[in-house]
């Protein structure tokens, strides 16, 4: 695998894609406690799986790409 050019921005986009979810999983039991929705309450399970997916996707293929770059 080719190196990037700035190692440190290599994964800026996908670590603020991460940390945003993290931070709107993390904030929407406050909307919904603010909010008192019974929509909000209902779209709650697809909401974490699809948050759960996408941090675990992050973390997974950093670690694949972290294992893959090492010698």
């Amino acid at each position: 695998m080719e190196k990037h050019p700035n190692p440190s921005l290599r994964w800026t986009n996908r670590r603020r894609m991460a940390w945003a979810s993290v931070v709107a999983g993390l904030a929407y039991p406050i909307l919904v406690a603010v909010t008192k929705s019974e929509l909000l309450v209902d779209i709650a399970g697809p909401f974490y799986i699809f948050i759960g997916g996408l941090s675990g996707v992050y973390v997974g293929f950093a670690t694949l790409d972290d294992k893959w770059r090492k010698p």
